[in-house]
């Protein structure tokens, strides 16, 4: 019996969504997924006859990618193609059914925000002063081939995405957007690259805010009020993608699409919420091979630029790529924002690669000197697990972060929930820890501010927030932490219905410091993730961690490098960078380096698709049973025989008649 039918759902429908930050290898896995058949070179590294357990796996998951109608190449969404289709359809939309009025308005919108625009404030813009001659570019593309203009014209909606409904099972859209629109808009995007990839960098980055925040394109600053600002346009980019695949599985045999890629947290949840077959993924490089990789492909693209551009635009696009990176303004309620950081914490799987070094992760009972996975060995490991979930079993590693993932969310902490496992050498879990406050004390998710700013604080609080904290005004009168804190949460009563039902907790540390002006981390109530499953260990009996391991969701600050330094602990994996100078200046001070731990980027399945990855259909030894028809037979021998003989020795025609069964099996 076949069973392509019990498998079809995760062969033929997967949506995978790309992030990471720039030069970590985003467009790469894009390219490897959107191949037309699998690497055969990739079988070359396999080890043959090998007793290492990864090997082994490595191999099972090459063969079954390589046999026949099992590789089917993905379909790659370009992020910045969706923005373009947008930009194109509004300058249609507003050029009143002319060809030059339309390429005057989408020239209009690619320099609203140059010095001479309407937002003068922005640098780093296509400008109509200074870009007079990239004016005359586009406008010589754009009549060159009128496809673009000729089938966007005939949507006939004013909204994109109500169009797209429209079209989708339109076969001549399909064939515009995936046979021409997408070569197209590569070919328009490399004529502004070519100008100043810095302001194609900026123009890209203001149209995904703008269509996130007022669902088009142009910069609506002015017109909408920051008090009137709504939610209702977050995921307009995100429902353009979304028309799309199905624009492609109604013309399409199967559905494997690519996202390349999101940098909204919402927009991944969106995604997440939409398919139970999409799956996240998250890539990374070290610094400097990041660095190096939008440096040269600069040069080698732009050889008309001298070195002094090429490291002037190299600079200005990774300083692009921080902001959008920590997304601080998602923080303050601004979640039209890029926030990368946010993206990669969400994430179902964590590809780090190198292409300086080649690798394979080092296993409990290798005696390899790697320390991480090829893109090729993650890439083939998490394309067959979607086809085959569970045909391979999780690493040490994946295992155990896993388990420091769970573990998160035990926290009471309302900033940020991390979780930590300690290990031996051998990967064996010797304790859990999660960030959150000591034994016996309160979670801040727990506590409210109205209790303690009612007349009667309950015993939650501490004696320094209820009546402790001298801090001076402008003229110089003195007030408590309490006073302050009623101050800043005197309309909380009437504030409160927008909670609707929900707690109203507050972090002691994020208001301590900003009464005090600074930016300490020793005002956090709460433990760190790290420290407290290495305290777990002493104050529970007691465990050696030298030459152990330590899991966190995110990379250690000073404070716990130094312990884990203490420790003897000799790796740490982590999930998602923690800011500070832990790395360079603790975990890499050692006086013989051999004593340093080695930080490493986590590799592989965490969270949900942990489970969708590794939990079988069924089990394995029944399925091979249905697929093969081949299941063990008993034999007989004499003394079986003399057995039946003595069992139906009154019943000697019923004895032959078993006789005979049992000699014709």
């Amino acid at each position: 019996m076949k069973l392509k039918k019990l498998y079809s759902l995760r062969k033929d429908f997967t949506i995978i969504g790309l992030t990471g930050r720039v030069g970590s290898g985003c467009s790469e896995i894009a390219k490897w997924l959107s191949s037309e058949n699998f690497d055969n070179n990739i079988l070359k590294s396999v080890k043959k006859n090998s007793i290492e357990a990864e090997e082994i796996k490595f191999k099972i998951c090459c063969d079954y990618l390589s046999h026949s109608n099992n590789w089917k190449p993905f379909q790659i969404i370009h992020y910045k193609d969706v923005l373009l289709l947008h930009l194109f359809h509004q300058g249609i939309v507003e050029g009143n059914n002319s060809i030059e009025n339309s390429i005057g308005k989408i020239i209009e919108i690619i320099f609203q925000n140059g010095e001479n625009g309407e937002f003068k404030r922005f640098t780093n813009r296509f400008d109509y002063m200074t870009d007079d001659d990239l004016r005359n570019q586009i406008v010589n593309f754009l009549n060159s081939n009128k496809e673009w203009y000729e089938k966007l014209r005939i949507l006939g909606c004013d909204e994109l995405n109500v169009c797209l409904k429209e079209k989708r099972e339109n076969p001549d859209f399909f064939n515009f957007y995936f046979n021409f629109f997408e070569k197209f808009s590569k070919e328009f995007y490399e004529i502004l690259n070519k100008y100043d990839i810095t302001k194609r960098t900026r123009l890209v980055h203001d149209f995904a805010n703008n269509l996130r925040e007022y669902g088009c394109v142009r910069n609506l600053e002015n017109v909408v009020k920051k008090a009137d600002k709504t939610l209702d346009n977050i995921y307009t980019v995100a429902e353009t993608i979304n028309k799309l695949i199905k624009v492609w599985k109604a013309n399409s045999d199967d559905t494997k699409i690519v996202i390349d890629a999101l940098k909204n947290s919402l927009e991944l949840m969106y995604f997440k919420e939409k398919y139970s077959a999409f799956y996240m993924i998250a890539t990374n490089k070290s610094e400097i091979e990041r660095r190096n990789y939008v440096e040269d492909q600069i040069r080698n693209k732009y050889k008309h630029l001298e070195e002094e551009d090429i490291q002037k635009h190299t600079n200005q696009i990774l300083f692009l790529d921080g902001s959008e990176y920590k997304g601080g303004a998602v923080n303050q309620g601004e979640f039209s924002v890029p926030d990368t950081e946010n993206c990669i914490q969400k994430s179902d799987y964590h590809i780090y690669f190198s292409n300086v070094e080649k690798g394979i992760i080092e296993d409990s009972s290798s005696k390899s000197n790697y320390n991480f996975l090829s893109i090729d060995r993650q890439l083939v490991k998490l394309i067959s697990l979607i086809h085959q979930p569970g045909i391979i079993t999780p690493t040490g590693v994946e295992r155990c972060m896993q388990v420091a993932y769970n573990a998160k969310f035990n926290s009471g902490c309302i900033s940020r929930q991390v979780g930590a496992v300690v290990t031996d050498k051998n990967f064996a879990v010797k304790s859990i820890g999660w960030n959150d406050v000591a034994q016996h004390q309160m979670p801040c998710n727990l506590r409210s501010v109205q209790d303690l700013l009612s007349a009667t604080p309950s015993k939650l609080f501490s004696e320094y927030e209820k009546s402790g904290g001298e801090f001076k005004d402008i003229n110089d009168n003195t007030h408590t932490f309490k006073e302050l804190l009623a101050e800043d949460y005197k309309n909380i009563d009437t504030e409160i219905a927008n909670l609707e039902g929900k707690n109203c907790p507050f972090c002691f540390k994020t208001v301590q410091n900003s009464y005090e002006k600074e930016k300490n981390q020793v005002h956090t109530r709460s433990l760190h993730a790290e420290e407290n499953a290495m305290m777990q260990i002493t104050k529970n009996g007691g465990n050696g961690l030298k030459g152990g391991n330590l899991f966190t969701t995110a990379s250690p600050c000073e404070l716990c490098s130094k312990k884990a330094y203490q420790l003897g602990i000799k790796k740490i994996f982590f999930i998602d960078p923690y800011p500070g100078i832990a790395t360079k200046h603790i975990l890499k001070n050692g006086i013989d380096e051999k004593h340093n731990p080695k930080l490493l980027m986590f590799q592989g399945a965490v969270g949900r698709a942990f489970h969708k990855l590794y939990e079988p259909f069924m089990a394995y030894k029944d399925e091979l049973k249905i697929l093969t028809n081949i299941s063990p037979k008993e034999r007989f021998n004499k003394k079986d025989i003399e057995k039946l003989s003595e069992k139906f020795k009154n019943e000697p025609q019923l004895f032959e008649k078993v006789k005979e069964t049992v000699e014709s099996k």
